[in-house]
């Protein structure tokens, strides 16, 4: 919720910055035209995401073509096509997660019914999943002001923007396997088993996890919140960017837009408590929130 007041606000404040500047420009600056008023531009880059628990994910990569007309020195619109990819990363599952999620047991009672010592234990599931990565297909207006209006000579100037879309996002089913770990935190050296380390035969005093040869593989046919899904979606991006001859016939700019994209359903081991109820809940380990994420670009336009 927080991240979509913040960039409500920030809406706000780009679309008045809009309006304040157009109106200063005046009549006389709007009929000035420069010699090249229309654009096509393709931008490429890398993407992040931006929050705490925002999915299991690497950085991805986005990809944007899209047209621009001038309507005079300081402000431009027009459509662009947009994808973004994020692939899921085990590795960030297992740094958000540390690859377990523990219960314990105390099978005391039928240890004690035949005279053996207790035994108190930690068990859980460790992780291995495949599949979750996300994408998302986007139209969107893009609204352009230059904060240094553009002419003829112009070498640079610098923009703000802000991107408001509709999006087609969709999530690859995910699959897992996972194996039962017991870790022993009690040593019997005494009675009738004084040969051995514990009940289980694991060794112990050492900090590690030794799995007792249980392992299950799960997936879509098991659980309906991990089939692949594909829905319509929406949101804005917004950012700053500096353009380089912004109007001879091929320009070059540079920028970076921060987004959020209404709910969509993504990997989020984090957003889950590092236990085994969390683990057999049957919507693990998918979330469905907004998505808030940030793009670096660089592209290059053809203006006539």
């Amino acid at each position: 919720m927080k991240y979509s007041t913040r960039l409500v606000c920030a809406i706000f404040l780009v679309m008045t910055g809009f309006s304040v500047m157009a109106q200063d420009e005046g009549a006389i600056v709007k009929r000035e035209r420069i010699d090249k008023s229309k654009g096509i531009f393709l931008g490429l880059g890398p993407s992040f995401t931006f929050g705490k628990n925002i999915g299991d994910y690497k950085n991805g990569i986005n990809a944007e073509i899209g047209f621009l007309k001038r309507l005079n020195r300081i402000f431009s619109v027009g459509p662009s096509v947009s994808y973004v990819n994020f692939k899921y990363d085990p590795e960030v599952t297992s740094l958000k997660s540390g690859n377990a999620y523990i219960g314990s047991g105390d099978p005391n009672d039928w240890r004690t019914k035949y005279g053996l010592p207790s035994l108190n234990y930690q068990y859980g599931y460790v992780l291995n999943l495949e599949g979750g990565d996300l994408s998302l297909i986007s139209l969107a207006v893009n609204l352009k002001l230059n904060f240094i209006p553009v002419k003829d000579d112009t070498k640079f100037s610098v923009y703000g923007f802000a991107k408001p879309f509709i999006s087609i996002a969709s999530r690859k089913e995910v699959k897992g396997s996972d194996a039962r770990y017991t870790y022993e935190t009690y040593e019997d050296t005494g009675g009738t088993q004084s040969t051995a380390d514990d009940y289980l035969y694991y060794n112990q005093d050492d900090d590690t996890w030794y799995p007792d040869g249980y392992e299950s593989n799960w997936g879509p046919s098991d659980y309906e919140a991990l089939k692949s899904e594909t829905k319509v979606t929406g949101g804005i991006f917004i950012g700053p960017g500096i353009e380089i001859m912004p109007a001879k016939s091929f320009s070059f700019y540079l920028q970076a837009a921060l987004g959020y994209t209404f709910p969509v359903s993504y990997v989020s081991t984090a957003a889950y408590d590092k236990t085994v109820t969390s683990y057999v809940n049957e919507k693990f380990p998918m979330v469905t929130k907004g998505f808030p994420s940030v793009n670096v670009q660089v592209g290059a336009s053809y203006n006539f």
